[in-house]
């Protein structure tokens, strides 16, 4: 079970862009980890109108609910923070691959360059923790 509510996890689901990203970047320090999917291939990476993306969400339950359609039979992944921070970013800025920060079930999210949301996550450290 969730130590978060189905009605908690429903209503951050349905925030706009800028709460959700405010809601990984929490959610990402107090839980050590983010999720993105995957399968036998790899990870989940999306074109963008030429853009590479990597979808990442704050908790599984969010990453589970966006497999569904062309995402379907993807598998959560959970990646530490400290491996997201220290190996993800740093490899995706390199191969200029921006994150596409928890997208909402019609797929719409904050993009953020790699580098960038290192810094965030950084400067979210250092604020109070989530509740």
């Amino acid at each position: 079970m969730s130590e978060y509510s189905e009605q908690q996890i429903t209503e951050w689901g349905q925030q706009n862009e800028e709460q959700r990203f405010d809601l990984f970047l929490g959610l990402a320090v107090k839980h050590k980890q983010v999720w993105a999917l995957s399968d036998d291939q790899g990870c989940l990476i999306v074109d963008s109108d030429g853009e590479q993306l990597l979808p990442v969400w704050p908790l599984e339950v969010f990453a589970k609910a966006a497999s569904v359609e062309e995402w379907q039979g993807l598998e959560p992944l959970a990646i530490s923070l400290e491996d997201w921070e220290q190996k993800w970013l740093p490899g995706m800025e390199n191969d200029v691959i921006d994150v596409a920060v928890f997208p909402d079930l019609e797929g719409s999210s904050e993009v953020i360059a790699a580098e960038e949301l290192a810094v965030h996550l950084k400067l979210q450290k250092k604020k109070a923790p989530i509740a």
